[in-house]
C-alpha cells in the first residue's frame, strides 16, 4: 500500500517536472525497471532505501512513511536477504571451481537467463551487461570477479542469472 502511494506520488512529481524514468533512475541509482513497477502500483515490495534515493533524487519529504522502528527492521531484513544472496553466490562459485565440467552447464544455463531477460526486457540492460561480462570471463577468473561485485553487489545479486540454482534441482 505504501510503495502505491509513493509510486504515485513519484511520478507525479517526475512528469510534473519533466523527468524523464531513465534519468531519475540513473539518478538516483536505481534500475528504470524498479521504478516503472513502482510507478505503475506493481512493485508490492520495494527497499526503504530505494524509495529514499528516489524521493531524495526529487528533493521529496513525504508527510507518509514508515516508523523508525519499522524501517529499522525492514532494513535488517533485507540484509538478511542480501547475506543468503551473497552466500549462495559463494558457494555456488566452490561449486564451479571444484567441477569445472559441470561448470560449462552451469554457466550455460546463467547465459540463457541473460538471453531469456534481454529478449523479454525483464531486467535492466545496466545487470544484463554486468552479468554477461562476468560470465564472459574465463571460468577462474568469474571465481574470482564473483568474490565481491563492487558497489552494485547488492542489486546485482538482487537481480542474479544463478536465481535458478537455488530454486530448480541440479
Amino acid at each position: 500500500m505504501l510503495a502505491h502511494q509513493f509510486g504515485k506520488m513519484i511520478r507525479d512529481q517526475r512528469l510534473s517536472r519533466q523527468i524523464r524514468q531513465e534519468d531519475l533512475a540513473r539518478q538516483a541509482g536505481v534500475s528504470r525497471t524498479t521504478l516503472s513497477q513502482l510507478e505503475q502500483g506493481k512493485a508490492l515490495h520495494v527497499q526503504t532505501d530505494v524509495l529514499d534515493r528516489l524521493l531524495d533524487s526529487l528533493e521529496l519529504k513525504p508527510a507518509i512513511g514508515l516508523a523508525s522502528q519499522e524501517r529499522a527492521i525492514a532494513r535488517l531484513e533485507q540484509q538478511g536477504k542480501l547475506a543468503l544472496q551473497r552466500e549462495r553466490h559463494l558457494r555456488l562459485m566452490l561449486t564451479l571451481a571444484s567441477d569445472p565440467t559441470a561448470a560449462e552447464d552451469k554457466i550455460a544455463r546463467a547465459r540463457e537467463m541473460l538471453a531469456l531477460w534481454r529478449g523479454n526486457r525483464t531486467c535492466s540492460a545496466f545487470y544484463i551487461e554486468r552479468w554477461q561480462a562476468l560470465l564472459d570471463l574465463p571460468l577462474m577468473d568469474q571465481v574470482r570477479a564473483m568474490q565481491t561485485l563492487g558497489e552494485w553487489e547488492d542489486a546485482l545479486l538482487q537481480n542474479s542469472p544463478w536465481s535458478w540454482a537455488w530454486t530448480s534441482k541440479p
